[in-house]
């Protein structure tokens, strides 16, 4: 899923349930579940295995997460702005967490445990359409926004 979608599942989780461990619990287990919803969101080109990591970076690709990270940016400025509470700065952190861990392939990319998370977190997803994926992605987008505001 886009990251800012993960932004607002964590603002959710925040508004409904209040303490350190739950918002740690279910911002981990909401954002894999995201995850496996069939969706489209990166233009990298991955070669995975169990034991293997490569992806290509592209000027696109990375220009299309800086676009989706800067959204993301912006909706925990107003995230913030609306609600000013700092559980729920912590709770849209750790639902963006299994992926701010991937920006560390570099430098854990011979980590056989890393490897192995990645190859996890990239076989739970799957990509469909962009046309398809963006649809569920504006529905999902609709559907917590709706329960967070």
């Amino acid at each position: 899923m886009f990251y800012f979608i993960h932004v607002i599942a964590g603002a959710v989780v925040a508004k409904y349930f209040l303490g350190i461990f739950p918002v740690i619990i279910l911002n981990l287990i909401s954002h894999f579940i995201l995850d496996i919803i069939p969706h489209r969101d990166n233009l990298f080109e991955k070669k995975l295995s169990k034991n293997s990591y490569n992806i290509k970076i592209t000027k696109k690709a990375v220009l299309f997460e800086a676009i989706d990270a800067f959204i993301g940016l912006i909706l925990i400025i107003v995230i913030y702005l609306k609600f000013s509470s700092l559980l729920m700065l912590f709770s849209i952190f750790i639902s963006l967490s299994p992926d701010v861990i991937k920006l560390s392939h570099f430098i854990l990319k011979d980590n056989k445990f890393f490897i192995r998370y990645l190859y996890f977190h990239s076989i739970i997803q799957t990509e469909i359409s962009w046309t398809s994926g963006i649809i569920v992605q504006v529905i999902i987008t609709i559907i917590l926004l709706k329960i967070l505001f």
